[in-house]
């Protein structure tokens, strides 16, 4: 006699779970609605460290644009194009929000409101140059530097100390120095000069700089330091725990890294074209 339990459909097993989270996401700060402006700027960016671009998820944020129109089909286009992949759009009007719906982007639902367009800037910031900014939100003022746009081309945030110029012809401030911890999903970009950082810096967030990158702490995050093809750049640390280190277009991914070398202090540098870690 077969028994009746046999007989019945077993508990299908569960097949997904839902969970909330706020991963590190790249936001492309939109001030054009000209796509053809954007993906000339976007792919100077691109061309400059194209590994680091390379499949990264975009979150496109409409803030500045007010109530002008925007193609968000044709842009989303122009990102798959280059490789990025675009997921939501964040501070839309109601008329695109639409159009985002039938470009097959996501709406972002956050407690974020619009910001006010007439705000003045932070104490000591430079306004970036150019119609898109990639990145996500500025560090704290708090510490001696601020987190610029992810791939901009606009000047790093001047030292709270530091003077403001007196005239276009002063050369660019030469490095900066971070003192508060670089949170993930924080990025700080500086196209001149060394970048030095006395705090930890987390898993999920950026170090960008031309020259060198020095982390008096432990470095978890990412740094890509020569980003403008400085191969005589080296990036410092006092505990290596990358998840990514790049010099001059050259990387090494977290699993790449030699295990002999994992939370110890460490130099990386270009020899025979390729990266190599040693021991400070």
């Amino acid at each position: 006699m077969v028994s009746g339990r046999r007989g019945e459909k077993r508990q299908e097993q569960q097949a997904f779970a839902l969970k909330g989270t706020m991963p590190a996401i790249t936001m492309l700060c939109l001030r054009t609605a000209d796509v053809s402006a954007i993906e000339r700027q976007l792919t100077d960016h691109i061309s400059q460290m194209p590994h680091f671009f390379l499949h990264l998820p975009i979150l496109l944020d409409l803030d500045a644009l007010g109530d002008e129109p925007v193609d968000l089909g044709a842009l989303a286009g122009l990102l798959r194009k280059h490789n990025l992949v675009p997921i939501a759009v964040r501070n839309p009007t109601d008329a695109q929000r639409e159009r985002a719906v039938a470009a097959g982007l996501g709406v972002l639902r956050t407690p974020l409101t619009r910001s006010p367009r007439q705000g003045a800037p932070a104490e000591g910031a430079t306004p970036t140059p150019g119609p898109v900014a990639v990145g996500p939100a500025p560090a704290d003022r708090g510490g001696a530097g601020a987190a610029a746009d992810r791939g901009t081309a606009g000047p790093a945030r001047r030292p709270r100390d530091a003077a403001p110029a007196p005239d276009a012809a002063e050369p660019p401030p030469a490095g900066l120095t971070v003192r508060h911890p670089v949170r993930s999903g924080q990025v700080i970009y500086v196209p001149h000069g060394d970048l030095v950082v006395l705090s930890p810096v987390s898993s999920g967030a950026e170090l960008i700089a031309n020259d060198n990158i020095h982390v008096y702490a432990p470095l978890r995050g990412r740094a890509m330091a020569g980003a403008h093809n400085n191969a005589d750049a080296s990036i410092f640390c006092m505990s290596l725990e990358a998840e990514f280190v790049s010099i001059a277009g050259r990387y090494l991914m977290a699993d790449e890294i030699p295990d002999e070398h994992r939370g110890k202090p460490a130099r990386i540098s270009v020899q025979n074209d390729g990266l190599v870690v040693t021991r400070l």
